[in-house]
């Protein structure tokens, strides 16, 4: 898989950066020759299992060697939903679409907490195709454990003391990206308590959930309102930035086949509405993660 990817990027790699599939729990020399290879080969990522099974857990020290060479080689990690704990589902899909979500996620908070990010400041870890809704309330729970909440105390002492030194969503905000396919409205309307250049807008395709081929309608209706910069971040910028794009040479294919503000219905500056929709986010971008900026929440305009 990973030579077909690499000979399929090739083909023209100012506009494709393929993620190569490594099992890191598998033989830890053969993990670190592959990354190598990979990275040789003009692969821009690594995507690791969801789920470690039976093998360690991505807290523990074994997998250093793997951050630390991931960092390096400036390879950003993904999960991607799917694997889950299919054989205690039985036929009941709704489980399974219930925790999907959960099991790509899971990495996030092992190596949060383990101290990885702190160890491997570089280094830049996502959660893909799982959405992004389910991310503020992770990040204000983990702030609070930060910064003191008692919930912890009667487990004995601070579970939190060494592994890390800022907050949690300072990690999330320096290391960690969402691949968030077809984001909804709901979550654009949070994107100031995710991060907006945490967001990286995919189309999904070719799923029946994602967006194609009505996508121009589909930004259209999602993004309409959103600020032009915020738009161009999380629909392009933000991943150009991760995988190392040379926007000059990107920006040739983006002026030939991209959406521009127009297509999502959206307003330059000169336009006379501008400042009314500008106005409109205002308060929910003042409000922020309002955990931090001693506000009260602020609704969705």
């Amino acid at each position: 898989h990973n030579r077909w990817l690499a000979e399929l990027c090739s083909q023209s790699p100012e506009r494709r950066r393929g993620m190569a599939l490594v099992p890191i729990t598998a033989d830890l020399p053969r993990v670190l020759a592959e990354i190598r290879r990979a990275k040789d080969s003009g692969l821009g990522g690594v995507m690791i299992p969801a789920m470690w099974v039976n093998q360690l857990p991505y807290h523990d020290r074994h997998y250093d060697p793997v951050w630390a060479l991931c960092e390096e080689l400036n390879m950003p990690i993904s999960t991607h939903s799917g694997p889950a704990s299919r054989d205690e589902y039985d036929n009941h899909l709704g489980i399974y679409v219930t925790e999907v979500v959960w099991w790509p996620a899971r990495p996030l908070w092992f190596m949060l907490w383990s101290g990885v990010f702190e160890r491997f400041p570089g280094l830049r870890f996502g959660v893909t195709e799982a959405g992004c809704w389910w991310l503020p309330p992770q990040i204000w729970f983990w702030d609070r454990l930060a910064l003191g909440q008692k919930g912890t105390e009667k487990l004995g002492g601070d579970p939190f003391k060494g592994a890390i030194k800022m907050l949690p969503s300072e990690y999330i905000d320096r290391n960690v990206f969402i691949g968030a396919s077809n984001t909804k409205r709901r979550e654009l309307g949070m994107r100031y308590e995710i991060g907006v250049g945490n967001i990286m807008w995919g189309n999904d395709f070719p799923h029946p959930e994602g967006t194609w081929p009505n996508t121009r309608a589909w930004l259209k209706k999602t993004f309409h309102d959103i600020p032009i910069d915020e738009t161009r971040r999380m629909v392009g910028l933000s991943a150009a930035e991760l995988f190392s794009f040379d926007l000059a040479k990107l920006k040739v294919h983006a002026d030939r086949m991209a959406p521009c503000p127009s297509d999502f219905g959206q307003v330059t500056d000169a336009d006379p509405t501008a400042q009314r929709l500008t106005d409109r986010w205002a308060p929910v971008k003042e409000v922020g993660r309002h955990w931090l900026t001693d506000h009260d929440f602020s609704l969705i305009p």
